[in-house]
């Protein structure tokens, strides 16, 4: 019986060399064998996050006569009106951004716990209180990537109207060339993230440092993980998304036909049942998106090992 258990045990570690294929079976399995014990930690914050992103969307949809009117009549624009807009979805963005982070911050825990114990604990509560540490270094990681993101974005932006000042197609095809770029050089930060969030540790700055420079000898690896992960979680993601595509579709023409004159044509409980729809997608897509960290989870643990076992024959081969 504890002969079964070690291998078990040691078939779940993250510090075993993985394939590809491997990886993403090893991250499937940990998430899928495990889904409950996740969901009970989750639930609460899974659902405020949709809940927010509901009324993002609702918001955004109440919108659009007055984008119309202000396009339409510009000169009657209110700056309050517009103040107001900004103050709000500046509001609603930051929430966002709070649930997102203490939600991550739960997975990155009960990551770490796997890593430290090889396994995830059960929680005792149905909402447990976030462990400090795993919150701050979450909220440190997106920092991180919201700077480092915004470079990535502006370099090819600033070309892109430089090109468009100069008429020039020549420029803004090399902006295309730049973000692709900077993109490939992004990759290698996965790795060095991933192992600063699931463990104890690690510091910040090594990150853009030797944690860096270890993906980028396996930005291969790196990519194809990424690239199999993103394809997965698009489909599902596409899936889950088709009921509000079809409501927002439907709320967008009702409100943009109403500033001509158009009959609303929307039932009244439609807000309601938008607002609902919205909200469960959201909650459901919460889900698929933290399935999409265990592959990673094992991904980093594998280029960790290989990482270990090079050092260690360095070492062989200087003595």
């Amino acid at each position: 019986m504890i002969t079964i258990f070690m291998e078990t045990k040691n078939e779940e570690s993250p510090l075993k060399i993985r394939s590809v294929r491997a990886a993403l079976a090893a991250g499937l399995s940990l998430y899928t064998g495990n889904f409950r014990r996740i969901f009970r930690a989750t639930w609460p914050l899974a659902l405020i996050g949709g809940l927010v992103s509901a009324l993002v969307l609702h918001y955004s949809i109440s919108l659009i006569p007055r984008q119309i009117a202000a396009q339409l009549q510009p000169m009657q624009a209110s700056a309050a009106d517009s103040l107001m807009t900004i103050l709000t979805h500046s509001l609603l963005s930051l929430l966002e951004f709070v649930v997102a982070v203490l939600l991550l911050s739960y997975a990155f825990y009960m990551l770490n716990r796997h890593r430290e114990e090889g396994a995830i604990p059960y929680p005792a509560r149905w909402f447990t209180k976030p462990d400090g540490r795993s919150v701050l270094r979450t909220l440190a990681v997106a920092i991180l990537w919201l700077v480092v993101g915004s470079v990535a974005i502006i370099i090819p932006s600033v070309i892109v109207g430089i090109g468009i000042g100069m008429k020039s197609m020549v420029t803004i095809g090399l902006s295309a060339v730049v973000a692709l770029l900077v993109m490939a050089l992004l990759l290698p930060l996965a790795y060095p993230t991933m192992r600063y969030v699931t463990t104890r540790d690690t510091k910040l700055f090594n990150i853009l440092g030797s944690g860096y420079r270890q993906g980028l000898r396996y930005w291969g690896y790196i990519f194809a993980v990424l690239f199999v992960v993103t394809i997965i979680a698009t489909i599902a993601l596409v899936i889950t998304m088709l009921p509000t595509i079809i409501l927002l579709t439907a709320n967008m023409k009702a409100e943009a036909g109403s500033i001509v004159g158009d009959p609303l044509g929307m039932p009244s409980y439609m807000n309601w049942l938008s607002l609902i729809v919205f909200t469960l997608s959201g909650f459901i897509q919460t889900y698929i998106l933290l399935g999409t960290l265990t592959p990673l989870y094992y991904m980093a643990g594998s280029i960790e090992q290989q990482e270990i076992q090079r050092n260690e024959t360095a070492k062989d081969t200087l003595h």
